[in-house]
Order: C-alpha cells, then sequence, then structure tokens
C-alpha cells in the first residue's frame, strides 16, 4: 500500500513538474514580434545581441538567437535582418521645429530655399500675394531665406517689399528663425508701426527694429523684435485652423518615422500663437494614430511686459492637461540669446565690431533665476535656447542655484561654453542637447567669422567630447529645418560627431579634438535622448522590458573594419518600429 501511495505521489509530483515546465516554456508566451540581426543595444551591461523578441509592445528577451527561436509561434512575425545591417534603438530629436515647418505647407505659406536669392525672394511674395488674395487669405507668411547671403547680395527695401504686397500682412522667416522681413501692413497690425507709417514701438527687449540713417524702418526685424511682429501682425488663428494642425502633426509624424525618430521634442509648440497644435496631437494620440513620443515647448516671449508675461505663464502651465500616455507638454521654452555669428549671441569677450546687434541677455539673472524656480515649482522642465559662453553661463547658474535637478533642465544649441560651466552642468543633472550638425564648417568660413569675432569663436564651436569627458548629460538635435546646408538625418549627423565634416563635402574637420566614437555618438541619439524626455527607464535601449522602439538599417556603421566613418552616411533606415509596430519601411 505504501508502495501504491508513493508510485502515485510520485506521478503527482511529475505531473506538477511538467506543468511547471509547460509554464516557464518562453513558448507559452508566445512573441508577436522576434527578430534577428547584429543588434546594437546601447545597454552598456550588454552592448550586443543576436536576436530579440517582442510582446505586447515591449521586448520580453534580448540575446542570442537560439534563445529568441523558443519565442516563435504560428502567429509569430519574424523578422531576418542578418547579414543585412544592423538593428538599434529608434533615434530621438531632442529639438526640433518639424511642426512650424509642415505647419507652412499646410497652410500653404511660402519656403525658400537655402540659396534663394532677394530677387527671387521678391518674385516670389509677388505671387503668394496674389493667391492669398484670391483665396481670401488673411496674410502672407513665409521661411528659409539665408541672412548672410542677403546681407551680401543686398536686403530688400521696405518699399519693396510693400510693393509686392501693398495691403496684407507679411512675414518673412530666415531659416535660422532669428531674423525676419517684414512689410508696413504688418508692422501696422503688429502695433510697431502707426497709420501713417511712423514707428510707435522702438525698442523691443531681446531684439532689434532695424532703421536706416534717418530713422526709418528697413523691414528687418531681429530675434524678439520679429517674433513680437510675426505673433501680433499674422492673424495664425486663421491660417492654422484645426484641420492644418491635424495635418501638420500628420505630416511631422511620417517624416520622423522615416528618418527613424519616434521621440521627439518639438522645440516651439505654440509658434503660431495658439494651442491648435497640442489639441492636434492629444485627439491623435487618444485615437491611437500618434505612434510618437512627444514633447512640446511653450515659449515665453521676453519681450512681453511683466503682467502680459504672468499671464502667458499661466497659459503655459494650462498646456498640462494636454498630458497623454505619449505627450509630455511639461517644457518652457525661452531665448537667453540670439547667435554668435550675427551679433545677437551674449558672449563673455566683446564682439570685433560692436555694432549692429544685441549682445545683452534677453533676461537679467535675477529674472532668469525667478522664472527657473517657478517653473521647476509647476513641474515643468527649462528648455532654453543658449548660445554665446555668457548666455549659457547665465542659464546654468540659476538652474543650478534655483532649479530642481529632477527636472533635468535643458540647454538647447550651445555654441561655446566656459571651462568653469562643465562640472557644474554635471553636479546639478542639466542636459545639454547639442546642435551637433553645426559642428561644421566649410572651408574659408574661418576667415570670414574673423572679420567680426575674437578668436575664440572662430576655432571652437559647438562641443560634443567635453559633455561626455565632464559626465554632462549629452543629448543630439537637429533643429529642423533650420539645417544651414547640412543633413537632419540622423545617421548623418553620426558622422559628424565622428569625423567633424559634412558627408562628403571633402571640408577640414572643424574642431577634431571635440569628436567622439560611434559609441557616444548612438548614445546621444538614443538613450541619452530618451534620458532627456524622462523615458530612459522605458525607451532608448533594447532592454527586456523596455517599450521595442528600434530600427532597421542597411550598413553596420558601428563595424568600423567593415564601414569606414566616411561611409556612415551612407546607411538608410529601412524599417522603424514604435512599440513593436512598424510605422515605416516596406
Amino acid at each position: 500500500m505504501r508502495k501504491i501511495f508513493s508510485f502515485i505521489v510520485a506521478i503527482a509530483v511529475m505531473g506538477l513538474n511538467i506543468m511547471s515546465c509547460k509554464k516557464n516554456d518562453p513558448i507559452s508566451d508566445e512573441a508577436d514580434l522576434v527578430v534577428y540581426g547584429t543588434v546594437y543595444t546601447v545597454d552598456d551591461s550588454s552592448p550586443e545581441a543576436k536576436a530579440f523578441a517582442v510582446k505586447d509592445g515591449k521586448f520580453v528577451y534580448v540575446g542570442g538567437e537560439d534563445g529568441a527561436k523558443s519565442y516563435v509561434g504560428a502567429k509569430t512575425t519574424v523578422v531576418d535582418h542578418r547579414g543585412k545591417g544592423m538593428v538599434t534603438p529608434a533615434f530621438t530629436d531632442g529639438h526640433s521645429h518639424y511642426m512650424m515647418s509642415y505647419g507652412m505647407t499646410a497652410m500653404g505659406s511660402l519656403q525658400f530655399e537655402f540659396t534663394t536669392t532677394p530677387l527671387e525672394l521678391l518674385q516670389l511674395a509677388a505671387d503668394a500675394y496674389q493667391q492669398a488674395k484670391k483665396q481670401g487669405k488673411p496674410a502672407v507668411y513665409g521661411f528659409g531665406w539665408t541672412y548672410q547671403l542677403f546681407e551680401f547680395l543686398g536686403m530688400p527695401t521696405l518699399a519693396e517689399l510693400d510693393e509686392v504686397c501693398p495691403d496684407l500682412p507679411l512675414y518673412f522667416a530666415d531659416g535660422e528663425g532669428h531674423k525676419g522681413l517684414a512689410n508696413t501692413a504688418c508692422m501696422k497690425a503688429a502695433g510697431i508701426m502707426d497709420e501713417n507709417g511712423k514707428l510707435i514701438i522702438t525698442e523691443i527687449k531681446g531684439g532689434e527694429i532695424v532703421v536706416d540713417e534717418l530713422g526709418n524702418p528697413t523691414g528687418l526685424l531681429k530675434e524678439q523684435a520679429g517674433t513680437f511682429c510675426r505673433l501680433n501682425g499674422i492673424d495664425f488663428l486663421t491660417l492654422m485652423g484645426a484641420a492644418e494642425a491635424t495635418q501638420t502633426v500628420v505630416l511631422t509624424r511620417d517624416a520622423l518615422h522615416s528618418k527613424g525618430y519616434v521621440s521627439y521634442i518639438e522645440g516651439w509648440a505654440n509658434y503660431y500663437g495658439n494651442p491648435r497644435f497640442y489639441e492636434a496631437a492629444k485627439a491623435l494620440d487618444v485615437d491611437g494614430k500618434l505612434n510618437l513620443c512627444l514633447g512640446l515647448a511653450y515659449e515665453v516671449e521676453s519681450s512681453l511686459s511683466v503682467t502680459d508675461r504672468e499671464k502667458e505663464f499661466k497659459k503655459a502651465f494650462a498646456t498640462s492637461s494636454f498630458a497623454t500616455r505619449h505627450i509630455n507638454p511639461n517644457y518652457i521654452k525661452l531665448f537667453v540669446d540670439g547667435t554668435v555669428e550675427t551679433h545677437t549671441g551674449y558672449v563673455r569677450e566683446p564682439y570685433i565690431d560692436e555694432e549692429g546687434g544685441v549682445s545683452e541677455p534677453n533676461w537679467t539673472p535675477e529674472e532668469f533665476a525667478a522664472i527657473t524656480a517657478d517653473v521647476n515649482a509647476h513641474d515643468y522642465t527649462m528648455h532654453v535656447h543658449a548660445m554665446g559662453d555668457e548666455a549659457v553661463h547665465l542659464a546654468v547658474t540659476a538652474f543650478a542655484g534655483n532649479g530642481k535637478k529632477e527636472k533635468r533642465n535643458t540647454l538647447v544649441h550651445v555654441r561655446n561654453v566656459l571651462a568653469e560651466d562643465y562640472q557644474v552642468m554635471a553636479a546639478n543633472n542639466i542636459v545639454a542637447t547639442s546642435g551637433v550638425l553645426w559642428h561644421i564648417a566649410a572651408d574659408g568660413v574661418k576667415d570670414v567669422l574673423r572679420e567680426t569675432l575674437p578668436e575664440t569663436y572662430v576655432n571652437e564651436f559647438y562641443p560634443i567630447k567635453s559633455y561626455f569627458d565632464n559626465g554632462v548629460m549629452m543629448s543630439s538635435h537637429s533643429d529642423f529645418p533650420a539645417l544651414s546646408g547640412s543633413s537632419e538625418l540622423p545617421l548623418h549627423i553620426m558622422e559628424i560627431c565622428v569625423t567633424g565634416i559634412l558627408p562628403e563635402s571633402g571640408y577640414e574637420p572643424l574642431w577634431p579634438e571635440e569628436l567622439v566614437t560611434r559609441q557616444q555618438a548612438l548614445k546621444s541619439l538614443t538613450l541619452n535622448g530618451a534620458y532627456q524626455m524622462h523615458n530612459e527607464k522605458e525607451r532608448g535601449s533594447i532592454q527586456v522590458g523596455k517599450y521595442a522602439d528600434f530600427v532597421l538599417i542597411d550598413k553596420d556603421v558601428m563595424n568600423e573594419k567593415t564601414c569606414p566613418a566616411s561611409d556612415i552616411h551612407k546607411a538608410n533606415v529601412i524599417g522603424t518600429y514604435f512599440e513593436g509596430q512598424k510605422v515605416f519601411g516596406k
């Protein structure tokens, strides 16, 4: 009897063991997707893999091929990318203006080429005016002309702008977004000029209304003066309706996916002076059609009065109502200064030619410190344009003294950094999202820069390696469409990080001491970008438990033996996946 009992117990235990094995067998958790290939995980503990499995939008296995095979079931999609290139986490663009750019497409506005001449701009403006009159549009708007080229060839005059567009407001922003050309109708609508064409406003904080020798406006506006005119002189609420806003977000999403980006911070979400993009993005995400991790930064202008500024911050803080699982609207954008090349950057060493630009900050140190404290207290992150070294120092000091480390206050662009500020940035968890694609210069540019800039700002600008060396969290951004003739493609940006030159340009590296490794470049485009967006625990690397955001690339650019650094840009993203679903590729 005892033997029979023991036999029954043994059979029972065996059954339990069999059931237990069945329960833990990976096939019982059949994956939705299994990918084979050369995988660069951006996970320091296990930087490479041969395969991974995805279920319910997340990585459930990362490792060798044999382990991945056990996740393949009847309903599993298998992607065999072996010998076809590489797989990496999907990319993050830490600051750009896709919505501003594609918003112009949706509105039917002009977008000029990098090489557009002043005469061509006037001809295009004349045609756009006729179209606007036929279609009943309230204004003529455009973007993209090149300031340096126009300075050389001759800036259009106010009279010429009025001739091609006499009675509708006209405003054309330059390719960097820091200068603008406005006609009389626009400046009147903005309250800069009276009905007789005389200036009512002569000074705007943080900007310049350029005048001739007689004190009459030329039509050229710089920095905050241009922003003031654009926002107050153009009826964007009519031009950018709900349908146009939805179209803009969809165009932005598709463009980003085609380049391998699935995470992105729109650097000026209220660029057109209204909340249309916030509304459209939330509606798309609620419908499951956004397929993008989106940060939205609300710009507050330094030109506002104290009373109007307080009202604007209330509007900015109210954008938290647009938050979803994929949308983080808790960013406040400020301009500390302009650009160094046009004398509107706030720098420590004085310009050689001190005329013709703003060389002071848009905010006093006291104002900026108080704003930092208030923004962080409202659970928002500072997302700050700072180009000159003194502008960077002003922001770093405020972030360190008045900010919260956990908010990851961010500096955008960052042309020059004082040596003393790197360690302060690292110690206070300040993120630098770098315009890597500007770490280049055509041969001969230095000679041009020497005409106005001290040597310090001629030979060294847009650091990269110093961030890594000093423990500063550095992500990458393209600033699209302000590309200055470069490229927003992430693999092109990677090549600039590694070589210091534009793909196939033939230029000499600008600042070779600041170049980084391929691994560091990839990290700046992936995991570091996720950190900037407060998403590093869920995205940015290929690890079990994280969302399956990844790209298929047709060339192994991380392999130095088979891919020279000068060939990195030749690789293409052929598949983009967001949370395990293909959003771009055949």
